[in-house]
């Protein structure tokens, strides 16, 4: 039993049973969890107005396996008002960490961050900066980090004027002068990325790089979020944006 009360967001939840929801949290304390929360559907209590995305819960949970029951809930702050594209972008964030975290490994760091990133998302930030800086972090967390000032080939430092590809699981390495597609970017722009210096390049190189690492962990399947955005867009008419393609 975990009897200390967990500061967390829904990350998703799905219908189970007849009165019952499956819903996973990101926590500050355990990292992503699973529970059950029996007898909500099909009534208009709080605990059922609580299990939203982007609402700050404090609650408790028991049980000894990895599906648990979720028992005490409550509001932990305001729920985040997000809309638009914002929204698409939080939805976004929701699904990386609900697709590759592991099970109850705490990541604190990487859940102040998430939080502080739905507070930029509220505040009508520029998104893909938002974005790719997330997915940096994350990819961190996972053990699947990027140096990027260090040609992983030579160990020597990058260098601004040189130009470099990514090779997956290894790194970045100096390239000739022959194209090789959009897997070439600048010694500059890899500098700037980790100095958080967003560019144009920079944001085209990142953008490179975390795709081309997050599509490798998550396999095949699409992700929902993208999809939603695209279909939206088709439906609404809005000029498409380049974050979420």
């Amino acid at each position: 039993m975990v009897s200390e009360p967990l500061h967390g967001f829904v990350l998703h939840r799905r219908a189970y049973r007849e009165t019952s929801y499956l819903t996973d949290l990101f926590t500050l304390e355990m990292g992503k969890i699973s529970t059950v929360v029996r007898g909500v559907r099909g009534n208009k209590g709080d605990k059922k107005s609580l299990l939203q995305s982007f609402q700050p819960l404090l609650f408790s949970v028991s049980g000894k396996h990895e599906l648990r029951n979720l028992n005490q809930l409550e509001s932990n702050g305001k729920m985040l008002n997000l809309g638009g594209h914002q929204l698409f972008c939080a939805m976004y964030l929701n699904e990386l960490l609900n697709r590759l975290l592991p099970k109850e490994v705490p990541h604190p760091e990487l859940y102040e961050y998430y939080f502080q990133s739905l507070i930029l998302l509220q505040s009508d930030c520029e998104v893909e900066p938002c974005l790719r800086q997330f997915e940096l972090i994350l990819l961190d967390e996972l053990g699947y980090g990027i140096d990027l000032l260090h040609d992983f080939e030579t160990n020597q430092p990058v260098k601004p004027d040189v130009d470099y590809c990514l090779v997956l699981e290894q790194g970045v390495t100096a390239i000739g002068s022959g194209s090789i597609g959009s897997n070439r970017f600048s010694g500059q722009s890899l500098i700037a990325m980790t100095n958080d210096n967003w560019t144009t390049d920079s944001l085209k190189c990142a953008k490179y790089i975390t795709r081309t690492a997050l599509a490798h962990l998550l396999g095949h399947k699409p992700l929902k979020s993208r999809e939603l955005f695209q279909q939206t867009w088709t439906k609404s008419g809005f000029r498409k944006s380049e974050e979420l393609k």
